[in-house]
């Protein structure tokens, strides 16, 4: 009996392993069989032998066939699509006015408003004509954004002339500023703090679950030079072997399907593109280390954005700063790059060729636009306690370009603007904003503006001392102090005599008034103040100016400048 029971198990196991060699074991046999010690090496043997690719630890389940749609959101780029192209400056396009800017953060922006007529702080005036500036680059984040909000109908198509964005005309100044308008969201919050990171795959997973979370994204995707560009998703497909092609129009191929490659065996992701179709194309490429795919809610964009430069401010996004730290924002327009360093050294900018960030609660934002191939600096972002030095690099220019540096905080901006970096040149801007104060170096022939804006009670003023002659270079400082009611200009360290124009801005609920005065003397080594508070339109005498030649303390001459408009 016993011998006959051995004799059925054992031909009972070599049918069940005979079975299993025919037709394949399932994972859950697979997992209990290569318990045993045989199996175990067998399937050693057969790694070694036919070795597999390395799987994105974070890959969903897709159970899909080659070539299957795996998503499908409606939209297409034919007919939901724009018909035009990106564009930056090569068309006279409207951007931000006063209207958008109104919109976008409320009436603190406005210094004063007369019906529906706002008058823009001056701080909010600089802000606006950064970011106009910046846009030159490309408008491809507006359009991304408002083809896809037309799609779902959060913007009619109906508002600009046609049924569906394809209609559109991009010569329609209310379409350039709605486009301008989605564009700007990318520099500010809560938009820019609530853009998602993931490696390529929890990207594709994102997207992939548009139509059942209820949230839309537009894709960001920057190179290793970069550059950003935005494209808006709209289905999954499965092109075999472990690769996925998330399907976007890109405002740059007008009415054409682009796929933008998601590997799920080395978690990598990989577009073609150009700045326009007639332009050579470029392969970009990143994995989960780069960081360099993310993706932005448009329930973000939709709310009241948080404003940067009104009296409150804006608190910093990064973890590592303080819940309250306010911040200061600096714009770089022109080529060249820029480095912040704080008073221990700390680093926030270009360092060979990378961006680096050394500053506690610092941060910055890239913009994504992608038509000319020229992408702005950063905004960035540093604490508002901060007294920095910026160096503005021209190492890597290959011809001379016109470059601003703004700094634009709470209630007030600061900067330097007109200097021709020539290649090679290497200045230095020092901003002291608790102070009010900047002072700018060259070594080389400039003849910079330095600007100031601010809001107070009972007026806002907006300053530029401009045409300031600085022959074989120096330092030029200037501050306001603003409980004198005076701008004060040091050229302590200049290296020479010349002259300067001033022109004045103050802005109350009655008026807005204007002051210009050209070819004032700037003597070597000297402080002249500039008794702004105590001049109105109606006030015939002028703007007081004192001159403290050598620096005592004492004001050696004075005089009053009429208006010379």
């Amino acid at each position: 009996m016993k011998k006959k029971t051995l004799y059925l198990l054992v031909s009972i196991l070599a049918i069940f392993s005979l079975l299993i060699s025919a037709c394949g074991a399932d994972e859950g046999y697979e997992d209990e069989f290569y318990e045993e010690e045989v199996y175990t090496e067998e399937a050693v043997e057969t790694e070694e032998e036919e070795p597999s690719a390395p799987q994105d630890s974070d890959a969903p389940a897709i159970e899909s066939a080659p070539g299957e749609v795996i998503f499908d959101f409606g939209f297409t780029p034919e007919q939901n699509g724009f018909s035009f192209e990106n564009y930056g400056d090569d068309i006279p396009a409207t951007n931000l006015t006063a209207d958008e800017l109104r919109r976008m953060f409320g009436d603190e922006v406005c210094a004063d408003i007369n019906g529906d007529q706002c008058i823009l702080t001056p701080p909010a005036e600089q802000w606006m004509d950064q970011i106009n500036e910046s846009m030159g680059g490309g408008h491809c984040e507006g359009m991304a954004v408002l083809s896809l909000m037309m799609y779902t109908g959060q913007v009619s198509p109906a508002d600009f002339g046609g049924s569906v964005a394809s209609d559109l005309d991009v010569n329609d100044e209310a379409l350039q500023k709605e486009i301008a308008y989605w564009w700007a969201t990318q520099a500010t919050d809560p938009t820019a703090s609530s853009v998602v990171r993931g490696t390529p795959m929890e990207i594709l997973e994102t997207v992939r679950q548009m139509d059942v979370n209820g949230e839309t994204y537009t894709i960001g995707i920057y190179n290793d030079r970069g550059d950003g560009h935005a494209i808006t998703p709209f289905g999954v497909q499965d092109k075999g072997d472990g690769l996925y092609a998330i399907l976007v129009y890109d405002n740059n191929y007008p009415g054409e399907t682009r796929e933008l490659f998601i590997d799920s065996r080395d978690g990598s992701w990989t577009y073609e593109t150009s700045i326009n179709p007639q332009v050579e194309t470029d392969v970009w490429s990143g994995n989960a280390d780069t960081q360099t795919l993310d993706l932005t809610p448009t329930s973000a964009r939709v709310e009241i954005q948080v404003c940067p430069f009104c009296e409150g401010g804006f608190t910093s996004t990064n973890k590592l700063a303080a819940a309250d730290q306010l911040m200061n924002q600096f714009f770089l327009d022109g080529d060249g790059h820029i480095l912040i360093t704080d008073e221990n050294g700390n680093r926030l900018g270009y360092v060979n060729g990378e961006i680096v960030n050394e500053i506690s609660g610092a941060s910055y934002t890239r913009y994504r636009m992608l038509a000319s191939g020229e992408t702005p600096e950063p905004i960035y972002a540093v604490p508002a306690g901060l007294d920095v030095t910026i160096t503005i690099d021209g190492s890597d220019l290959s011809e001379e370009t016109l470059t601003d540096l703004v700094m634009i905080g709470a209630g007030y901006t600061i900067g330097v603007e007109g200097i021709y970096l020539t290649p090679g040149q290497i200045d230095t801007a020092y901003f002291y904003p608790m102070d009010q104060m900047i002072a700018y170096e060259t070594e080389s022939d400039e003849s910079p503006s330095i600007i100031f804006g601010v809001e107070n009670p009972d007026a806002d003023y907006y300053f530029e001392v401009y045409g300031a002659d600085m022959l074989g270079g120096g330092v030029i400082t200037a501050w306001l102090d603003s409980s004198a009611g005076d701008l004060l200009i040091n050229t302590e360290k200049l290296n020479g005599e010349g002259s300067f124009n001033f022109y004045l801005t103050r802005i109350t609920d009655e008026a807005e008034e204007e002051f210009y005065a050209e070819d004032i003397v700037l003597n070597e080594g000297a402080l002249i103040y500039v008794n702004y508070a105590e001049w109105t339109d109606a006030n015939p005498e002028g703007i007081y100016f004192g001159v403290d030649l050598d620096g005592d303390g004492e004001v050696d001459e004075e005089y009053v400048i009429d208006d010379a408009q």
